[in-house]
This record gives C-alpha cells, sequence and structure tokens, in this order.
C-alpha cells in the first residue's frame, strides 16, 4: 500500500517537474535602462513655470511565450518600470521630483527577419503611480508636490538581436499614455527609451 502511494507521488513529481520545466523553456527575463526626461510645465492657474530634468528610467519584466509558429510568435509582457528623477525647480522656493512608475501587463508580438534578429510590438495597460507639482498655500507659497495614481495605456516596439542561446540585447521605445500634465510631462504620453539584456531559459 504505501509503495504504491509512494510511486504515486513519485510519478506526479515527475510530472509536475517535467510540466514546469517544459514552461520554463518559454519564459524570458529583461533587465533595462535609458534616460527619463521631465520637460517643463506650468502650473495650472498660477503662470509659474517648473524646469524639466533629466534622471534615470529602468526596467526589469517577465515574458511568456504563448504560442509561436516559424513567422512569429505571441508572449504575455510583465514590465515593471521605475524612474530616478532629478528635481525640477520654479522662481519660487521648494523643487519637485516627477517620479513615474507604470505596471502594465499585456502582449508582445515578436517576428524573426533574420536568425538572430527579432522585431517586436508592444501592447498593453494598467495603472501607474505619478507625481506633479503643485505651490502651498500660506504667507509664503513654495513649489512642492503631490502623488496620485492613474490608469495607464501602453504602445511600443523594439528590436531584439540574440547573441547566444541565452542572452540578447534589446532596444526599445515604450510610450506610457495617461492624465495630462503627470510626471513631467505637459501632454498625456510619457515616452521612455530602453537598452538592455533579456535571459532565455
Amino acid at each position: 500500500m504505501w509503495s504504491s502511494a509512494l510511486r504515486r507521488v513519485l510519478c506526479l513529481a515527475l510530472f509536475s517537474g517535467g510540466a514546469w520545466a517544459q514552461a520554463l523553456q518559454n519564459v524570458d527575463m529583461v533587465l533595462s535602462l535609458g534616460p527619463f526626461h521631465a520637460s517643463s510645465q506650468t502650473i495650472g492657474g498660477s503662470g509659474i513655470t517648473v524646469s524639466g530634468s533629466t534622471g534615470l528610467s529602468y526596467m526589469w519584466g517577465f515574458g511568456y511565450q504563448v504560442t509561436r509558429t516559424s513567422a512569429a510568435s505571441l508572449w504575455i509582457d510583465l514590465p515593471f518600470l521605475f524612474t530616478i528623477s532629478g528635481h525640477g525647480s520654479a522662481v519660487i522656493s521648494g523643487s519637485y521630483s516627477p517620479f513615474l512608475s507604470p505596471y502594465t501587463p499585456g502582449l508582445r508580438f515578436m517576428v524573426p527577419v533574420h536568425p538572430r534578429i527579432s522585431i517586436y510590438g508592444i501592447a498593453g495597460g494598467g495603472f501607474g503611480f505619478f507625481r506633479y507639482p503643485t505651490i502651498s498655500l500660506g504667507s509664503s507659497p513654495s513649489l512642492t508636490e503631490r502623488s496620485t495614481t492613474h490608469g495607464v495605456l501602453e504602445i511600443g516596439g523594439g528590436v531584439d538581436v540574440r547573441l547566444s542561446q541565452h542572452i540578447s540585447i534589446r532596444g526599445e521605445a515604450r510610450d506610457y499614455v495617461t492624465g495630462a500634465g503627470l510626471s513631467g510631462s505637459s501632454g498625456r504620453h510619457h515616452i521612455v527609451p530602453l537598452f538592455g539584456l533579456a535571459l532565455h531559459n
């Protein structure tokens, strides 16, 4: 009885391990960096302009291949983007840091154009954390900031160049479309270029 139960447990473990190993063959992970630029913007109703600033974007994410043919492959794309930004200033005291952090799960459609080169498009949506400049009230007004959460749509594309079976380099641009005037954009678009490594199992 115990030997029969043990055989069943071992078979289940081996089957699950094999299925897990097969699933991991369809996974990639990306680590990317790029510049982040916040443009100057005028605080509504005040006439005060906040200067632009430059910082750094970094992203890590995962992909899972849903299906593949000789002509293309479709992936689930799970990116996590963060920014380290400089500080904007104005003619009054205080400062503002246009932090940006969207989470936009979506799809990646990859087309091989060479045995080692693929181009791809990205589309997704979700939410993000943003900041926007404001002026504190009082006898001596100063520049400050507020944080908010907002819905985000994402579109983008890039190039993947395979260096080996397990490593490739990627260059891409992602446009995060959200509410106007958030995180250093006077409009609704946050275009972020990124360059990095993708690790393939």
